[in-house]
């Protein structure tokens, strides 16, 4: 990706290097493109004094310059062109101010980097140095001269042999507001991340770069310490804009909280850190300055409330009850100080999902000094308290004071009675509310949520004090309309305790008012007994345990293995040969698991290599079953398998005179009854040659007999051979 980086770096472009005093603030970005070939983009986004500054300084492209940060080694630098300028807009675009006007400039460009090319694991660093600050900031020495460098580290892109993806946070474009003097101001500098990475806030020294009025756009330099800039006396990092509330930032969220004390033009930094797994793994500085100014004495409006029946306005420790067949609409008064004054009123329920409620009207303009007006708050159907518990109610009054809103809030608790909403069931297949479980036994049961007004319904289980999932329970939440029902399995772990109990609250919600359901659960109890546990067993078919295989004279063993549990467990069947694997000794027997009882055949022709030429050998072949309880135990049988070399079969004696005739008597030279051999001597082949030593028969099968039909009588000769010896003869053939 070098190689790429610095050709893209080649195409570069002529600027004016303009000195003029523009720079506002901003912030540097890097941003993974995901299913694309130019898979990032790098950019800036400046903000520019519209007012102060040159337009001569805007440049056309800027110049970003990467940095290993093991060495401060260059990497290469990208001329990112200008893609956008729109102005920085208020809160309240009413209260714009002649002296403030701000620019927001993003230049950009993509292109493809190499994960092999960044795999430094102390990562990389980029910038951009350009002078000047705008000329009128306060809290600053020769603001005029002073540069901006703005910085970002990024972390390698590939880590343990694995490509490694990151974004720097995203930050929305930055109100241009401005904070009055002795007045608390809050301006949010908080940002996003698309990777889901934790972001950590804190005031800095802005950093001053390299550049200044003479050398406005030199070619940044690799540094671990840039300079930065110098306050005026008595200012730091501690009071940046100083007051009543000096300057700072919540670390975790970035909002900035200051009550200045003075006017003046204060330039601010913060750097983000971004942290995965806990591991840092990038850091983004922004730069912003704030405008404090002599304000008009602004009073906020005022929210009051008087219920029905009272002659005293609500205080918030009151709960409002509302009957069946009262009116749905109460009045709120709001005044404000000031005359020709835009009053707003909006209002959102705290601890419903959905509001169910109105404000009319919700928008007013002061006649007089302290004017009083009056709107209606009008309560919907689904505004419905269950349980005893009362929705909790914000109204907010909010006017157009410069630079930002100020407001009132009156919170209001209410007590609603039902509209006639019938309450839905919920109801079990279990005889009761108590269960009794065993550790290692599964239960099962059905819920069921039923409602009489047909209305839409949610059923689901939680347990009281303990996660459901964690202890193995299955029971997932189901949706629908009237009745539902739904499954509940699980299977008490091991661990679980004799004499706990655990409960589970099983809850079915009227859906018929979206965000404020009618909901009504039911406990279950579960009941840990004693987890009693009898042993499997395991027997086989055979008459005894013990079996003397001769190999080639005994037939294949064969057998069934069967394991049982009293106890309806789990039980497992497998097989285990003593000091040899039985499936390398041609054993055939598959382990099987079931329930209560599983059966398993097996079956074994041994062959002469086992012997390894010994005239016998003894194999032990154990079967075992075990339950898969809590309290798990085994049993196992043996059997014992005694195999033995054949060296009891006798050479019969072979005729010397066959008739082939056809009348079923001596027409066939017999093979048959020929010994197979032992495991020293097996049987080979049987040739039959005529007298003048031609063969006329051939065959390695032991038990295919000769009945000559086709040749002439006379006289032949044979030869049946084993591994050890040769048996030859003469044979007269009659016709």
């Amino acid at each position: 990706m070098k190689k790429r980086f610095i050709l893209f770096f080649v195409m570069l472009f002529a600027f004016s290097e303009v000195s003029a005093t523009h720079i506002v603030g901003g912030q540097l970005f890097i941003t993974n493109n995901p299913n694309s070939y130019y898979n990032y983009n790098i950019g800036l986004t400046m903000y520019f004094d519209a007012l102060n500054g040159n337009p001569g300084a805007e440049d056309p492209f800027v110049n970003i310059y990467v940095f290993r940060k093991r060495d401060n080694a260059a990497i290469g630098y990208l001329p990112a062109p200008k893609i956008e300028r729109k102005s920085v807009t208020y809160t309240n675009p009413l209260c714009g101010i002649s002296s403030l006007e701000t620019y927001m400039i993003t230049y950009s460009a993509t292109l493809r980097l190499e994960p092999a090319d960044f795999s430094d694991p102390q990562g990389y660093y980029m910038v951009w140095d350009r002078c000047c600050r705008n000329g009128t900031i306060t809290n600053i020495k020769n603001p005029g001269d002073a540069g901006s460098l703005f910085y970002l580290e990024f972390p390698p892109l590939v880590k343990n042999y694995t490509n490694f993806k990151n974004s720097s946070p995203l930050f929305p474009a930055i109100i241009g507001d401005y904070a009055c003097v002795n007045s608390p101001f809050f301006f949010n500098f908080g940002g996003t991340d698309s990777d889901g990475d934790s972001l950590s806030y804190s005031l800095i020294t802005p950093l001053q770069g390299f550049s200044d009025k003479n050398n406005p756009s030199i070619e940044a330099r690799g540094s671990s310490n840039y300079p930065t800039l110098t306050w005026i006396d008595g200012i730091s990092v501690a009071n940046i804009i100083p007051g009543p509330q000096p300057l700072k930032v919540d670390p975790r969220t970035g909002m900035l909280s200051v009550t200045p004390g003075n006017i003046g033009l204060y330039v601010f930094a913060v750097r983000v850190d971004e942290f995965r797994n806990g591991q840092k793994i990038g850091t983004v500085t922004r730069d912003f300055q704030l405008k404090v100014v002599d304000c008009p004495k602004m009073d906020p409006p005022k929210l009051m409330f008087k219920p029905k029946g009272k002659n005293i306005f609500y205080t918030e420790n009151e709960i409002i009850t509302f009957k069946k067949g009262d009116p749905n609409c109460f009045e709120v008064m709001v005044t404000d100080p000031s005359v020709n004054q835009i009053v707003r009123v909006n209002g959102r329920a705290v601890n419903n999902s959905k509001d169910y409620f109105t404000l009319l009207p919700a928008e007013f303009r002061t006649t007089t000094a302290n004017d009083t007006m009056r709107f209606q708050v009008c309560l919907e159907d689904c505004f419905v308290t269950y349980d005893n518990r009362p929705i909790k109610i914000e109204l907010i009054a909010e006017d157009g004071s410069c630079p930002v809103p100020l407001m009132d809030t009156l919170t209001i608790f209410i007590q609603r009675e039902s509209s006639g909403n019938t309450s839905p069931t919920v109801t079990t297949s279990l005889p009761g509310n108590y269960v009794h479980v065993t550790a290692g036994v599964p239960v099962t049961f059905t819920v069921y949520g039923k409602d009489l007004d047909k209305d839409p319904l949610a059923l689901s289980g939680r347990g009281q004090d303990f996660n459901m999932t964690s202890m193995g329970m299955d029971f997932k939440a189901v949706n629908g309309t009237e009745a539902i029902q739904q499954n509940f399995t699980w299977t008490p772990p091991c661990n679980t305790q004799k004499g706990d109990t655990l409960a589970v609250d099983f809850k079915v919600e009227d859906m018929r008012c979206e965000g404020n359901p009618l909901a009504v659960s039911k406990p279950v109890y579960f009941i840990v007994d004693e987890s009693p546990n009898n042993p499997p067993s395991v027997t086989t078919s055979l008459f005894a345990a013990e079996i003397s295989h001769t190999i080639g004279s005994s037939p294949v063993i064969e057998f069934d293995v069967l394991g049982n549990d009293p106890d309806t467990n789990m039980i497992s069947l497998a097989a285990f040969g003593r000091g040899f694997d039985i499936a390398d000794a041609g054993m055939i027997f598959e382990g099987k698991t079931g329930v209560k009882q599983v059966t398993s055949p097996y079956s074994w022709n041994p062959d002469c290599s086992l012997l390894n030429g010994e005239e016998e050998q003894t194999f032990l072949i154990d079967f075992v079953t075990q339950d898969k309880s809590c309290a798990a135990s085994s049993d196992t049988t043996t059997v014992k398998v005694i195999v033995k070399n054949n060296k009891s079969e006798v050479f019969p004696e072979i005729p010397n005179v066959i008739t082939p005739n056809g009348d079923g008597k001596n027409d066939c030279l017999v093979f048959q009854d020929l010994p197979e051999g032992d495991c020293d001597d097996q049987f080979q082949d049987v040739t039959i040659y005529n007298r003048w030593g031609k063969q006329i028969y051939y065959s390695k099968v032991r038990a295919n007999d000769w009945c000559p039909t086709s040749i002439s009588g006379g006289y032949y000769y044979y030869v049946i051979r084993y591994t050890q010896k040769s048996y030859k003869g003469g044979l007269t053939v009659l016709k």
